[in-house]
């Protein structure tokens, strides 16, 4: 499957650390042991370890992930008014409803729908084609990637990077097909024990190919750089 050796590609060209994530929306997931509950965060992080993790309406633990995935409509009544107060006064991440509301209407909207389940694995041997591959990168890494997109299209990513995990890793690279890079958000960091040097660029499978083939063309890949001098003579 060619995916798997995109994966195996750029592992060894960035020397990665743990597995690239290929996300996969499907009505088919694979047969695997599912988790009886799971955050997005912590499934993202189990499959850069090497799992293969199953989300979908009724393993997915935390409603505002369940959200921004696609999977279930966001909190309504007193559970929508208690996540405000939590997100407000609790995680202390809005000074406000209104910055909160803010940060929710102009972000990209959520892949409501759009499949049953959320397969998230090991792209070097995923099963399914993925949607999005999430790279946890250093910031050496994440440049060279973003070098590597840019080689071909010439595009910088238009970053979405405010909000939850799952939206900014996930869901908007899939929704818009934009490369992003991001930091996750403050409190998914610290429940996951994320390393402080450690960021994520999300990729949308339909950009990869080209970034696999700027490889050998591209410095930041594997092309040997020519000296200055070499043009500035006659």
């Amino acid at each position: 499957m060619i995916w798997q050796q995109y994966a195996k590609t750029l592992t060894e060209v960035l020397k990665l650390d743990g597995s690239i994530v290929a996300v996969s929306y499907t009505f088919d997931p694979p047969d695997v042991k599912r988790p009886k509950a799971c955050r997005g965060c912590f499934a993202l992080d189990k499959a850069h370890q090497g799992e293969t993790i199953v989300l979908d309406a009724e393993n997915s633990s935390c409603g505002g992930g369940t959200w921004h995935l696609g999977l279930g409509d966001p909190p309504q009544g007193k559970a929508g008014e208690g996540l405000k107060k939590f997100l407000v006064h609790g995680e202390k991440l809005a000074m406000s409803y209104a910055v909160f509301h803010r940060m929710m209407v102009t972000a990209s909207p959520p892949p409501k729908d759009l499949a049953s389940h959320i397969v998230m694995a090991p792209m070097d041997s995923a099963q399914l084609e993925p949607d999005v591959a999430v790279f946890y990168v250093n910031p050496e890494q994440a440049c060279r990637l973003i070098t590597l997109h840019a080689f071909f299209t010439g595009r910088s990513p238009k970053a979405e990077m405010i909000g939850a995990h799952c939206h900014m890793a996930v869901a908007y690279s899939l929704v818009t097909g934009e490369v992003n890079v991001s930091f996750g958000d403050w409190t998914a960091r610290k429940m996951t024990g994320t390393p402080k040097d450690v960021l994520y660029v999300s990729v949308p499978y339909c950009h990869l190919p080209g970034i696999v083939e700027s490889i050998p063309r591209c410095t930041a890949g594997t092309a040997e750089e020519r000296p200055f001098s070499d043009y500035m003579s006659g």
